[in-house]
């Protein structure tokens, strides 16, 4: 993996920024010898080996701490991460009311996609809502990726096709379906998130007010 030129030495590096954000820069060793992590990462993008040593050579592995921020609304995006393991959270601020819009999870990329390819200001923020283990990588080595790994063009089309497909879905609830709906929704395909994000967040997300949702949530458990 891409790492700082000490890394051999030193065996991994840390960063901090602002007291906030914490890296921890790993050789590609720790990936390639992690059987669990490699293997989901080939199952993800269908790579050989040699084409998954290409792969992991254009990304950096990082730790990034829970409740770090790392996206601000009116900032660029530097990069997009794939999650290992974790939850991050796209929400938007309007007029001071924090509004979550999508939540990220295990063998997802995550980002401003917007922002990270025309290297403009995002209008939304990204945060860890857990504690994530990623690998990020930035526009020109991604560039770069495309070059020498054939491959990554039609795996990188598939997550666009599968992320519009996502979004479509919620676009269409929230026009057609009501908020406890979306709740039954929520609750079929994605259990998990119920039990990872805070409920205002979910709230948010479903476009009611967290008192809306609990008396959603207890109409719901009384049924048979």
């Amino acid at each position: 993996m891409r790492v700082l030129d000490n890394v051999a030495k030193m065996g991994a590096v840390s960063k901090t920024t602002n007291n906030q954000l914490f890296y921890f820069y790993k050789s590609e060793l720790s990936i390639m010898t992690d059987n669990t992590v490699y293997s989901a990462l080939q199952q993800v993008t269908g790579f050989s080996g040699d084409e998954m040593h290409v792969f992991l050579n254009r990304f950096e592995e990082k730790n990034i701490r829970k409740k770090t921020t790392i996206l601000s609304c009116g900032k660029v995006a530097k990069e997009i991460y794939f999650i290992i393991s974790g939850c991050m959270r796209l929400y938007y601020d309007r007029d001071g009311m924090d509004i979550s819009a999508f939540f990220f999870t295990e063998n997802m990329f995550a980002g401003a996609y917007d922002s990270f390819t025309t290297k403009t200001k995002s209008r939304h923020f990204i945060e860890t809502m857990e504690d994530c283990h990623c690998l990020s990588i930035t526009y020109n080595h991604l560039q770069s990726l495309y070059l020498e790994l054939p491959k990554m063009n039609e795996f990188i089309r598939k997550i666009l096709e599968k992320r519009f497909f996502e979004l479509h879905q919620l676009f269409t609830s929230q026009i057609l379906d009501s908020p406890e709906e979306r709740y039954l929704h929520l609750l079929k395909e994605h259990p998990d998130l119920l039990q990872r994000i805070p409920q205002h967040h979910i709230a948010t997300f479903l476009g009611v007010t967290p008192v809306s949702l609990s008396r959603i949530r207890s109409r719901v458990s009384k049924r048979p």
